[in-house]
């Protein structure tokens, strides 16, 4: 999903957008869905339509530090909210009219930070929904697209047109980096396991790397496809779709070895978002109705009947319910809600209220002091039931885990307390950084209502869980 460029302009990507969203749209369906696939898989998806103007594009989505979901609206330029429960506000106070917000993420301020790829601007907005436009230091014709928070405590973005990396501070201030190579169109952006930025050449066939320094390398070795939006994976690799040309899901160590799986992907579906998932594997969107699944080892899956036909997946992200939620770009545009089955079929999904479990800052106790150890020293056990109303019969909470003060860089694994290690990653840090991250945390099947946490930092890190709530 990017502009084209004829004659050094960009063409407004709104227009692209319904061309694409055409080639896949079934006119007349315009109804809020909930479907069921086969029992065994346990598939649910939701999609919300109220409150979502016709045509308004949302394309961008990601989990707020408020336990909602937020989205870009390019063919509105709005930013709108929805809660876990479907309630959608729009926020278009701030905004400049056809700036086509893109891509959306959270911040280490607090605040959700968006590109604006006709409006050449970096934006803002807080969970109150003031919004604040940051132009400065962006070079005119850009296109600011992908953006993602970085290790070191700022904002990473990718200058579609302007074949550039940027960086913005949560004060506002700009840096661009150069450096690619010419005509390489970067696209999506993530931060990975190692430290570093990674990011898509959409034009140029590559993925590359970027340091905190402004160090790139790029790395060939795709075979024709289009490569999209990337994200770190649970295996400790990076992620991607591969959108036109290659109908493809494009996995890179991060030593830079690609490899790319196809069997499984119809032809013409257009992968596009892609997502960890709370089971472990990777979820993507296609433009052409579809959510697929693709396991670490590469086995695809696609669901062709869980979302309207026209409806165009694009934007995927795990919510703050353990949920994957995704912008439907077409019509009607919605977001979807997707249940992956993750937990038991006739499990129920309690909500709370936002409750601070554990944080090991606090005094030394079960549910406080002292930090998580260093790599090599025994895994950390937490008994969650009992607290912050999670009932004894729960088999598993939603939460936000937020790590801070790392002595080194690396990341945490959690998992049943009476389990094996599943050496997945839920999140991953710098050292001296705050990150945070929602999950879905399984407790023990032994009935204490435990977890464990395998810390792989050279160092201790300070460790805080706020649970939002849990199945049973």
């Amino acid at each position: 999903m990017r502009p084209v460029t004829t004659g050094g302009h960009v063409r407004h990507l709104q227009r692209e957008l319904e061309a694409r969203v055409a080639i896949f749209l079934r006119a007349g369906l315009g109804l809020t869905l909930l479907v069921l696939s086969v029992a065994a898989q346990a598939q649910v998806v939701t999609e919300f339509t109220t409150g979502i103007p016709a045509f308004s594009g949302p394309t961008g989505i990601v989990a707020g530090p408020d336990g909602n979901l937020w989205f870009t609206e390019m063919g509105g330029s709005r930013i709108g909210r929805i809660t876990p429960a479907g309630v959608v506000t729009e926020f278009s106070a701030g905004i400049t009219p056809g700036s086509q917000p893109t891509f959306i993420t959270a911040g280490p301020d607090g605040n959700l930070w968006f590109t604006e790829q006709s409006g050449n601007r970096i934006g803002r907005i807080t969970t109150a929904g003031a919004v604040t436009e940051f132009s400065i230091g962006i070079s005119p014709g850009s296109a600011p697209t992908g953006i993602t928070a970085g290790p070191d405590g700022n904002l990473w973005f990718t200058e579609l047109s302007g074949n550039r990396i940027g960086r913005i501070t949560t004060a506002g201030v700009v840096h661009e980096f150069t450096g690619l190579s010419a005509g390489g169109l970067p696209f999506g952006i993530t931060a990975g396991p190692d430290g570093n930025l990674w990011f898509t050449e959409e034009i140029g066939h590559r993925i590359g790397r970027i340091t905190t320094a402004g160090a790139i390398t790029e790395f060939p070795g795709i075979t024709a496809g289009t490569p999209n939006v990337i994200t770190a994976g649970p295996d400790g690799n990076l992620w991607f779709t591969e959108e036109f040309g290659g109908d493809r899901i494009g996995r890179i160590t991060t030593s830079g070895t690609i490899t790319e799986f196809s069997t499984g992907i119809t032809v013409g579906s257009a992968p596009a978002g892609i997502s960890a998932g709370p089971d472990g594997n990777l979820w993507f969107t296609e433009l052409g109705s579809r959510i697929g699944r693709i396991t670490p080892a590469g086995t695809i899956t696609e669901f062709s009947t869980l979302v309207t036909p026209g409806t165009a997946p694009y934007g995927i992200t795990i919510g703050p319910d353990g949920n994957l939620w995704f912008a439907e770009s077409g019509a009607p545009a919605g977001i979807g809600r997707l249940m992956t089955g993750v937990v038991a079929t006739g499990t129920l999904y309690y909500p709370l209220t936002p409750c601070r479990v554990l944080d090991t800052r606090n005094a030394a106790g079960p549910l406080g002091a002292p930090a998580l150890q260093a790599a090599g020293t025994p895994d950390r056990t937490f008994v969650v039931t009992g607290t912050c109303g999670i009932p004894a019969a729960a088999i598993a909470i939603t939460a936000n885990l937020t790590v801070t003060a790392p002595a080194a860089g690396g990341t945490l694994s959690v998992y049943r307390g009476d389990g094996a290690r599943t050496n997945a990653s839920s999140t991953s840090f710098g050292s001296g950084q705050t990150r945070a991250n929602n999950a879905i945390v399984q407790l023990s099947l032994d009935a204490s209502g435990s977890f464990k946490v395998q810390n792989t930092a050279p160092g201790t890190v300070e460790f805080i869980l706020d649970v939002t709530g849990y199945f049973r």
